[in-house]
């Protein structure tokens, strides 16, 4: 592959769809804005702009190129300013196949190349052959340069196809995720577009053809059942999403990699190299954890932080029973020590008011300014009660080998497991109150995306900070004078 190829001319409408992906909420709003202007100026500004992205898709068609050339991958785009993009062998990460529904209707596919500490956006080639793909991925693979042939090509298809093991998401487990995936975080967008209308939808003429149709509903209630259908909706299509997402879930295990197939109109294809995985994260949702499931994510090095996808999920639905045997199965190095340290009884009312403070600012604004604003008041119980859980769940567990268990609770409870070697830094901090009782937040950080993954336990011990702190140094020892600093921190 040393000379430049082009992508598929679907390239540049899968650009356009993209863009208009990337922007879909915010062209919402700004269509639906449109629509209440009587002169429809705004739908020909709509179209010409739509027009302009097809034909820039075109041209930054037009202009693509990639090749391998002396162990490194380059690009070459830009319409008005150029741009090369060279990725060597050796820092590539990962590489991802997917197929769109757009590539499946013409028999292609989208790849994505990963590397430590790189984005995925410049190292995209959005429409090429799977013939084109698998020679990519095996050419790239290879550690030194040189031609591809077919028959290596079979041959790197025949070792992938070595599975040790699988696991698949049942369809009835599928539906289970969607019911109980807890993800609300569309009402946002949702409110956000239809907040800056609200005067145009609930007005009075519209109030008082609602009363008509509906007679004996007030303001309040029309408010309410707004609320509540934003939220039916929001929750709907949170149910579709995962549907979308995790259908025909499949992971296997082959010797040096796990490979992750997932989607129902987006097949997406990712690899896991075992020896790029930096921690193992099992996070239980406030709706699945009564239930005892949660799901699985591998961090990982050489994954765009900005994009939504920089935790890798290995198991979208799966009980906590049995994770243990999960883990021994595919993630083998992964053991779960026991928890050993936690925090001790003088650190529990630190965490039972904790989530109050910000009730204890707002509660007295809304008892002077709403006829019920007392009502708040029952609020207290309940983050109480979250502060609580939080005190209770918060735990670490380190075993000689070099594996390190911490578990905490924001809203939900993660666990997280990792290899000592694999920790990028600890730090120590203190504020003035934890100094009184002699107490400090331990935080750890681990390689995830072209950034880190930052797990933390409150209002821990001294002493047993320390002992964590001295275990993941293996045995580096803190200077004296560091030691009621506000902060201390450990490079690995």
């Amino acid at each position: 592959m040393s000379e430049f190829r082009k992508q598929h001319p679907v390239a540049g409408v899968s650009q356009v769809i993209e863009t208009i992906k990337q922007n879909f909420v915010t062209l919402i709003i700004l269509l639906f804005i449109g629509t209440t202007n009587s002169e429809g100026y705004f739908l020909y500004f709509l179209a010409a702009g739509l027009g302009i992205s097809f034909v820039g898709g075109i041209f930054g068609w037009w202009f693509f190129r990639f090749r391998i050339f002396e162990d490194e991958l380059q690009i070459q785009k830009g319409i008005f300013v150029k741009k090369k993009v060279y990725l060597s062998k050796d820092r590539i990460q990962v590489i991802d196949i997917t197929e769109g529904l757009l590539q499946r209707i013409f028999g292609l596919v989208k790849v994505e190349v990963k590397t430590a500490g790189g984005g995925t956006e410049t190292a995209t080639i959005n429409a090429i052959t799977r013939r084109e793909a698998e020679e990519l991925r095996a050419e790239l693979r290879k550690k030194n340069n040189g031609e591809v042939h077919p028959e290596d090509i079979e041959k790197e298809e025949v070792d992938e196809d070595e599975v040790l093991s699988t696991w698949k998401l049942s369809t009835k487990d599928l539906v289970y995720a969607a019911f109980t995936s807890g993800n609300f975080g569309l009402i946002a967008s949702i409110l956000g577009a239809v907040s800056g209308q609200l005067n145009e939808m609930i007005n009075e003429e519209t109030l008082e053809y609602i009363y008509e149709m509906m007679p004996g509903y007030s303001d309040v209630t029309v408010y309410i059942a707004l609320i509540i259908a934003i939220i039916v909706v929001s929750w709907l299509l949170s149910f579709l999403g995962v549907i979308f997402s995790y259908s025909d879930f499949q992971l296997q295990k082959t010797k040096d990699e796990l490979i992750i197939t997932r989607g129902l109109i987006e097949r997406k294809h990712v690899t896991v190299p075992f020896d790029r995985i930096q921690a193992v994260r099992f996070v239980e949702g406030i709706i699945r954890q009564p239930f005892g499931y949660g799901m699985i994510y591998v961090e990982s090095a050489g994954f765009d932080q900005t994009q939504k996808g920089r935790s890798i999920v290995l198991a979208p639905y799966i009980a906590k029973s049995n994770l243990s045997s999960f883990l021994e199965e595919f993630a083998a190095e992964y053991t779960e020590p026991e928890f050993e340290i936690r925090p001790s009884e003088k650190a529990l009312f630190r965490y039972l008011r904790r989530p109050n403070y910000f009730l204890m600012l707002l509660i007295p604004v809304l008892w002077y300014l709403l006829t019920y604003g007392w009502v708040s008041l029952l609020v207290i119980p309940l983050v109480s009660f979250l502060g609580w859980l939080r005190y209770r769940d918060a735990a670490i567990g380190m075993v000689n080998d070099g594996i390190l268990r911490i578990r905490y609770r924001t809203i939900s409870r993660t666990t997280a497991i990792m290899k000592r070697k694999r920790i990028q830094n600890v730090g120590l901090s203190e504020n003035p109150f934890q100094r009184r009782k002699n107490l400090k937040n331990l935080s750890i950080t681990v390689a995830s995306g072209s950034g880190g993954m930052e797990f933390e336990v409150k209002d821990l011990d001294h002493e047993k900070s320390l002992e964590v702190y001295h275990w993941i140094g293996n045995g580096k020892k803190i200077d004296p004078s560091l030691e009621n600093e506000e902060d201390v921190e450990f490079n690995d």
